[in-house]
C-alpha cells in the first residue's frame, strides 16, 4: 500500500489484515455504533501484537530490553490511539456502501436505480440536442446519454474503491512517517537509547556515593 516503509511494513501488512477480515464484521455490528466494530478490529490488531515485537526486536537492535519496551509502547499507542480509530472512520463509512454495491437505493430497487439514471441520460441527451450552443443535431446521440446514464453506479463505484484505496494509503503512509520520526528522534538524540541508560545509572551511582561519604565526613565531625 504505501512507498515508505517502516518496521518491516508492519502498518501496511496490518491494514491490509483488516481488509481481509472486514467481510466477518457483521451489518448488525457497523449499524449499532462503533464500539464493536473497534473491538472487532482491536482484536485482530492483538493477535499481530507479538511480531510487532518481534520486528521491533530485530529492526531496533540497539535498543535496551527496557528501551525496547518503551519504544513498542509508543508504537502501540499510536496503533491504538490513531490508526484504528482512522481506520474504523474510513471503513464504517465505506463498508455499508460497499455491500450495497454502491447504490443509493437498497438491493430490490437497484434495477429501478439504474432505469433511473438511464432516463436522466435520456433527458440530458435530448437537452444536448435541443441546446443551440451544443453542437449535436443527430438523435442518435442520445444513445451514449442513455448507456451513460444506465452505468452510473458502475462509476460511482470505481470512484468509490480508488478513493478508499488512497485514504488506506495515506493512513499508512502517516504511520510509517510517524515511526520515521522516533526513529530520527532515537538516532539523533546523541547516543543509544541503552547507553544512556548506563549513564544514568552512572550518574545515580555517583551521586550515592558522593551523599553517602558526605554523610559520613558529617558523623567523623561530629
Amino acid at each position: 500500500m504505501s512507498g515508505l516503509r517502516t518496521l518491516d511494513g508492519f502498518f501496511d501488512s496490518l491494514v491490509q489484515s483488516f481488509e481481509n477480515c472486514r467481510g466477518g464484521l457483521k451489518d448488525e455490528a457497523i449499524k449499532t455504533g462503533p464500539d464493536e466494530p473497534a473491538r472487532f478490529f482491536a482484536d485482530l490488531y492483538e493477535k499481530e501484537v507479538p511480531r510487532l515485537l518481534d520486528v521491533i526486536r530485530l529492526q531496533e537492535p540497539h535498543l535496551s530490553p527496557e528501551a525496547r519496551q518503551e519504544y513498542f509502547r509508543t508504537v502501540d499507542d499510536l496503533i491504538r490511539k490513531v490508526v484504528l480509530p482512522a481506520y474504523l472512520r474510513l471503513t464504517l463509512h465505506f463498508t455499508p456502501r460497499e455491500r450495497n454495491e454502491f447504490y443509493l437505493f437498497p438491493e430490490p430497487y437497484h434495477w429501478l436505480e439504474r432505469a433511473g439514471w438511464a432516463v436522466v441520460g435520456i433527458v440530458l441527451g435530448a437537452a444536448a440536442i435541443a441546446a443551440p450552443f451544443i453542437p449535436l443535431w443527430e438523435k442518435s446521440w442520445i444513445l451514449p446519454f442513455l448507456v451513460g446514464g444506465f452505468f452510473v453506479p458502475d462509476v460511482r463505484r470505481l470512484l468509490a474503491l480508488r478513493k478508499y484505496e488512497t485514504e488506506l494509503n495515506r493512513l499508512v503512509s502517516r504511520a510509517d512517517r510517524e515511526v520515521l520520526r522516533i526513529d530520527t528522534a532515537y538516532l539523533t538524540s546523541g547516543e543509544p537509547l541503552h547507553e544512556r541508560g548506563s549513564i544514568a545509572n552512572a550518574d545515580d551511582a555517583r551521586r550515592r556515593q558522593g551523599t553517602a561519604e558526605t554523610g559520613k565526613g558529617r558523623e567523623r565531625g561530629d
